[in-house]
């Protein structure tokens, strides 16, 4: 794996990059959405304010969705001139990634919408989530067979991953009135969460035993390596997870003392940063079949 990181080329970095930006911002602006319409224990300030982080997450996430067009053009090119090359920019259209990137798109902007907070907002935002889901299924590795199977588990994954890196922002926000809202607001992320950190590993690890095939020969390959990696800080995450709802929700609910649960979930922060890192790195180096 180290090897890999070595020999980084410049186009590589900033696919990395991107990419990492693109996950972040697509996925907070949908979980947003999701956690949104879900903790109704939200008081309207708050309401207020994740309506904002949604549209402006997704303005950011059409940035960088449209930036992996010319990076992947710069790919096919070789260098950075691809990206301004029409004849690379048109096939990277009109891959995989084009379609997906189209999809990705089309859904921020209806998420964008709800900033307006209008009764038509709810199902424009809904559809906008569902196709920010749909469109990681048409890229890399979820168009391999079987076809199907693998979309429907990558669509479930995102969804999950979206409602937990969603949730972050309003229960820190919440958390720190210290009161019966805050609390009720925590104690219904948490019974949610079992439902969906459980699809979201069950996703996962059915994707990987459908890639990988032999689990023990992929470790000794640099993708396999990476994977580990993640697993590693998803288990980190999963750790936390549990330490909030069995300890620290009820903590908050008998003392008012936010402190520890508002610590804990900037760790949870930092961690899911580092799983879409080591993502976006796998995704653009090592992955089989170099899925995009």
């Amino acid at each position: 794996m180290g090897g890999v990181l070595a020999a980084l080329e410049p186009v590589q970095i900033a696919s990395i990059l991107v990419k990492a930006g693109m996950y972040v911002s697509v996925l907070l602006a949908a979980g947003s959405v999701i956690n949104l319409w879900l903790l109704t224990e939200l008081d309207a300030a708050a309401s207020r304010r994740l309506r904002r982080l949604a549209a402006w997450s997704a303005i950011v996430g059409i940035v960088f969705s449209a930036l992996n067009i010319p990076l992947r053009a710069a790919f096919f090119y070789g260098g950075f001139g691809g990206a301004l090359d029409p004849m690379m920019l048109q096939i990277a259209l009109s891959s995989p990634l084009g379609l997906s990137v189209e999809a990705d798109i089309l859904g921020l902007l209806a998420i964008a919408t709800i900033v307006f907070h209008r009764s038509w907002t709810r199902p424009v935002t809904v559809l906008g989530v569902v196709l920010v889901a749909v469109s990681f299924a048409l890229r890399g590795h979820a168009t391999g067979d079987p076809r199907l199977a693998l979309s429907t588990l990558f669509v479930i994954h995102i969804l999950a991953a979206s409602f937990w890196i969603g949730g972050f922002y309003p229960l820190y926000d919440m958390a720190r009135r210290g009161n019966e809202a805050a609390w009720r607001t925590v104690e219904r992320f948490g019974q949610a969460a079992l439902v969906m950190v459980g699809l979201l590993v069950v996703a996962g690890v059915v994707i990987l035993v459908i890639l990988a095939g032999d689990p023990i020969a992929v470790l000794t390959q640099p993708w396999g390596q990476f994977l580990m990696l993640k697993l590693a800080v998803v288990a980190l995450l999963l750790g936390l997870a549990g330490l909030n709802k069995l300890r620290l929700t009820p903590a908050l609910a008998e003392t008012g003392n936010a402190g520890p649960l508002r610590a804990s979930i900037r760790w949870e922060v930092a961690a899911f940063l580092v799983i879409l890192l080591v993502t976006a790195t796998f995704t653009s180096t090592v992955a089989p079949e170099h899925v995009g």
